[in-house]
Protein backbone atom coordinates (compact mmCIF):
# COMPACT_ATOMS: atom_id res chain seq x y z
CA UNK A 1 0.00 0.00 0.00
CA UNK A 2 2.81 2.10 0.38
CA UNK A 3 3.73 2.53 -3.19
CA UNK A 4 0.21 3.08 -4.38
CA UNK A 5 0.00 6.10 -1.68
CA UNK A 6 3.22 7.53 -2.91
CA UNK A 7 2.52 7.65 -6.19
CA UNK A 8 -1.07 9.11 -6.24
CA UNK A 9 -0.15 11.26 -3.45
CA UNK A 10 2.98 12.58 -5.02
CA UNK A 11 1.79 15.28 -7.72
CA UNK A 12 -1.03 16.97 -8.59
CA UNK A 13 -4.28 14.76 -9.37
CA UNK A 14 -7.22 15.20 -10.95
CA UNK A 15 -9.82 12.69 -10.93
CA UNK A 16 -12.20 12.31 -14.50
CA UNK A 17 -14.40 9.54 -15.34
CA UNK A 18 -12.55 7.37 -12.73
CA UNK A 19 -8.75 7.72 -14.45
CA UNK A 20 -6.01 9.48 -12.42
CA UNK A 21 -4.02 11.93 -14.30
CA UNK A 22 -1.24 13.36 -13.70
CA UNK A 23 0.07 16.91 -14.93
CA UNK A 24 2.93 15.67 -15.70
CA UNK A 25 5.00 11.99 -15.75
CA UNK A 26 3.22 10.73 -18.80
CA UNK A 27 4.85 8.01 -21.10
CA UNK A 28 1.84 7.23 -22.85
CA UNK A 29 -2.12 8.07 -23.42
CA UNK A 30 -4.45 6.62 -25.83
CA UNK A 31 -8.35 7.80 -25.40
CA UNK A 32 -9.64 6.07 -29.02
CA UNK A 33 -11.28 9.79 -30.24
CA UNK A 34 -10.48 9.13 -33.62
CA UNK A 35 -10.86 5.41 -35.94
CA UNK A 36 -9.36 7.46 -38.69
CA UNK A 37 -6.48 8.10 -36.80
CA UNK A 38 -5.78 5.16 -34.37
CA UNK A 39 -3.22 2.53 -34.59
CA UNK A 40 -5.14 0.16 -32.96
CA UNK A 41 -6.72 -2.83 -34.91
CA UNK A 42 -10.23 -2.24 -36.28
CA UNK A 43 -12.29 -4.20 -37.86
CA UNK A 44 -14.22 -7.62 -38.25
CA UNK A 45 -12.60 -11.26 -38.20
CA UNK A 46 -14.57 -14.93 -37.55
CA UNK A 47 -12.99 -14.37 -34.04
CA UNK A 48 -13.95 -10.51 -33.02
CA UNK A 49 -15.02 -7.38 -34.12
CA UNK A 50 -13.22 -4.20 -32.96
CA UNK A 51 -14.47 -0.88 -33.40
CA UNK A 52 -14.36 2.84 -32.36
CA UNK A 53 -17.62 3.98 -30.58
CA UNK A 54 -18.18 7.66 -28.74
CA UNK A 55 -14.56 7.52 -27.65
CA UNK A 56 -13.99 3.76 -26.25
CA UNK A 57 -12.44 1.50 -27.73
CA UNK A 58 -14.62 -1.69 -28.16
CA UNK A 59 -14.18 -5.60 -28.66
CA UNK A 60 -17.21 -7.95 -28.97
CA UNK A 61 -15.51 -11.52 -28.46
CA UNK A 62 -17.52 -14.08 -30.37
CA UNK A 63 -15.76 -17.14 -29.11
CA UNK A 64 -14.50 -19.23 -26.54
CA UNK A 65 -10.99 -17.36 -26.21
CA UNK A 66 -8.69 -14.43 -25.64
CA UNK A 67 -8.00 -12.37 -27.56
CA UNK A 68 -5.49 -9.79 -27.06
CA UNK A 69 -4.70 -6.25 -28.83
CA UNK A 70 -2.20 -3.49 -28.05
CA UNK A 71 -0.15 -0.62 -30.24
CA UNK A 72 3.00 -1.98 -30.70
CA UNK A 73 4.29 1.91 -32.48
CA UNK A 74 5.15 3.18 -28.66
CA UNK A 75 7.64 2.26 -26.31
CA UNK A 76 7.82 -0.96 -24.37
CA UNK A 77 7.33 0.25 -21.13
CA UNK A 78 9.12 -1.75 -17.53
CA UNK A 79 8.71 0.17 -14.08
CA UNK A 80 5.24 2.10 -14.24
CA UNK A 81 1.92 2.70 -13.29
CA UNK A 82 -0.67 1.94 -15.86
CA UNK A 83 -4.34 2.87 -15.57
CA UNK A 84 -7.44 1.85 -17.95
CA UNK A 85 -11.28 1.79 -17.42
CA UNK A 86 -13.09 -1.17 -18.45
CA UNK A 87 -16.40 -1.37 -18.90
CA UNK A 88 -18.68 -4.91 -19.53
CA UNK A 89 -21.32 -4.11 -21.78
CA UNK A 90 -22.40 -7.83 -22.56
CA UNK A 91 -21.56 -11.14 -22.01
CA UNK A 92 -22.72 -13.73 -18.83
CA UNK A 93 -21.47 -12.26 -15.81
CA UNK A 94 -19.09 -14.92 -14.13
CA UNK A 95 -17.64 -16.91 -17.77
CA UNK A 96 -16.68 -12.86 -19.23
CA UNK A 97 -13.78 -10.86 -18.65
CA UNK A 98 -12.16 -7.59 -19.63
CA UNK A 99 -8.56 -6.39 -19.08
CA UNK A 100 -5.57 -4.56 -18.79
CA UNK A 101 -2.03 -6.11 -20.60
CA UNK A 102 1.31 -4.80 -19.25
CA UNK A 103 4.56 -5.39 -20.40
CA UNK A 104 3.54 -7.56 -23.36
CA UNK A 105 5.98 -9.15 -25.67
CA UNK A 106 3.49 -10.24 -28.14
CA UNK A 107 0.69 -12.02 -28.82
CA UNK A 108 1.51 -15.29 -26.44
CA UNK A 109 3.85 -13.38 -24.03
CA UNK A 110 2.46 -11.15 -21.11
CA UNK A 111 0.79 -10.31 -17.84
CA UNK A 112 -2.60 -9.77 -17.75
CA UNK A 113 -5.06 -8.29 -15.04
CA UNK A 114 -8.60 -9.01 -15.54
CA UNK A 115 -12.21 -7.98 -13.59
CA UNK A 116 -15.27 -9.81 -14.00
CA UNK A 117 -19.00 -8.53 -13.96
CA UNK A 118 -19.61 -11.20 -11.75
CA UNK A 119 -17.64 -9.15 -9.11
CA UNK A 120 -14.06 -10.43 -9.26
CA UNK A 121 -10.87 -10.06 -10.65
CA UNK A 122 -7.96 -12.08 -11.71
CA UNK A 123 -4.17 -11.53 -12.56
CA UNK A 124 -2.43 -13.84 -14.81
CA UNK A 125 0.40 -14.42 -16.97
CA UNK A 126 0.92 -15.88 -20.69
CA UNK A 127 4.70 -17.17 -21.46
CA UNK A 128 5.06 -18.91 -25.10
CA UNK A 129 1.12 -19.26 -25.38
CA UNK A 130 0.70 -20.95 -21.98
CA UNK A 131 -1.60 -19.19 -19.47
CA UNK A 132 -0.15 -19.39 -15.70
CA UNK A 133 -2.48 -18.02 -13.27
CA UNK A 134 -0.63 -15.62 -10.68
CA UNK A 135 -4.01 -15.01 -8.65
CA UNK A 136 -7.24 -16.93 -8.90
CA UNK A 137 -10.32 -15.43 -9.37
CA UNK A 138 -11.24 -13.71 -6.07
CA UNK A 139 -14.32 -11.30 -5.68
CA UNK A 140 -13.65 -8.03 -3.85
CA UNK A 141 -16.31 -5.12 -3.13
CA UNK A 142 -14.13 -2.25 -4.80
CA UNK A 143 -15.48 -3.64 -8.22
CA UNK A 144 -18.66 -2.12 -9.44
CA UNK A 145 -20.53 -5.45 -10.89
CA UNK A 146 -22.51 -6.12 -14.02
CA UNK A 147 -22.67 -3.58 -17.02
CA UNK A 148 -20.59 -1.05 -15.08
CA UNK A 149 -17.23 0.53 -15.58
CA UNK A 150 -13.96 -0.47 -13.32
CA UNK A 151 -10.87 1.73 -13.05
CA UNK A 152 -7.71 -0.87 -13.05
CA UNK A 153 -4.34 0.15 -11.96
CA UNK A 154 -0.81 -1.87 -12.17
CA UNK A 155 2.33 -0.41 -10.14
CA UNK A 156 5.16 -2.51 -11.53
CA UNK A 157 8.39 -1.93 -10.26
CA UNK A 158 11.00 -4.74 -11.24
CA UNK A 159 9.14 -7.99 -9.94
CA UNK A 160 6.95 -6.18 -7.51
CA UNK A 161 3.60 -5.46 -8.64
CA UNK A 162 0.55 -3.86 -7.27
CA UNK A 163 -3.32 -4.13 -8.49
CA UNK A 164 -6.21 -1.41 -7.48
CA UNK A 165 -9.68 -1.22 -8.68
CA UNK A 166 -11.57 2.35 -8.21
CA UNK A 167 -8.71 3.20 -6.08
CA UNK A 168 -8.41 0.49 -3.71
CA UNK A 169 -5.80 -2.16 -3.63
CA UNK A 170 -6.84 -5.60 -4.04
CA UNK A 171 -3.73 -7.48 -4.66
CA UNK A 172 0.02 -7.53 -4.20
CA UNK A 173 2.45 -10.10 -5.95
CA UNK A 174 6.06 -10.74 -7.57
CA UNK A 175 6.97 -12.50 -10.43
CA UNK A 176 10.34 -11.77 -12.80
CA UNK A 177 9.03 -13.21 -16.42
CA UNK A 178 9.16 -9.70 -18.24
CA UNK A 179 10.94 -6.74 -17.68
CA UNK A 180 9.62 -4.42 -20.17
CA UNK A 181 7.14 -4.75 -22.82
CA UNK A 182 3.71 -2.71 -24.59
CA UNK A 183 0.84 -2.28 -22.73
CA UNK A 184 -2.72 -3.28 -24.19
CA UNK A 185 -6.03 -4.69 -23.27
CA UNK A 186 -7.60 -8.13 -23.69
CA UNK A 187 -10.97 -9.82 -23.67
CA UNK A 188 -11.69 -13.12 -22.45
CA UNK A 189 -14.89 -15.72 -22.93
CA UNK A 190 -14.92 -18.76 -20.61
CA UNK A 191 -18.14 -20.20 -22.19
CA UNK A 192 -19.46 -21.85 -25.92
CA UNK A 193 -21.89 -19.59 -27.09
CA UNK A 194 -21.01 -16.58 -24.73
CA UNK A 195 -20.61 -13.28 -26.66
CA UNK A 196 -18.68 -10.96 -24.93
CA UNK A 197 -18.13 -7.20 -25.36
CA UNK A 198 -15.56 -5.56 -22.96
CA UNK A 199 -15.19 -1.24 -24.34
CA UNK A 200 -12.18 0.16 -22.86
CA UNK A 201 -11.20 4.24 -22.52
CA UNK A 202 -8.45 6.57 -20.80
CA UNK A 203 -5.37 3.60 -20.90
CA UNK A 204 -2.24 6.07 -19.39
CA UNK A 205 1.20 4.96 -18.39
CA UNK A 206 3.05 7.11 -15.93
CA UNK A 207 6.09 7.13 -14.79
CA UNK A 208 6.49 5.81 -10.87
CA UNK A 209 6.73 8.55 -8.68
Amino acid sequence: MRRSMLVLVGAAVVFLGGCFLFESGILYEEFWSDPNTTAWTLGDSETATKSIESGRYHVLLKKTTTVFYWNDDTEKYGDAQYDLDVEHVQGTNNVSAGGLLFRVTDVSNSYGFQVSAFGSFRVVKWVGGTRTVLMAWTTSDAIHPGEAENHLTVLAEGSSFTFLINGTEVAELSDSSFSTGYVGVCVTSMAEANVVEQSFDNLVVRELE
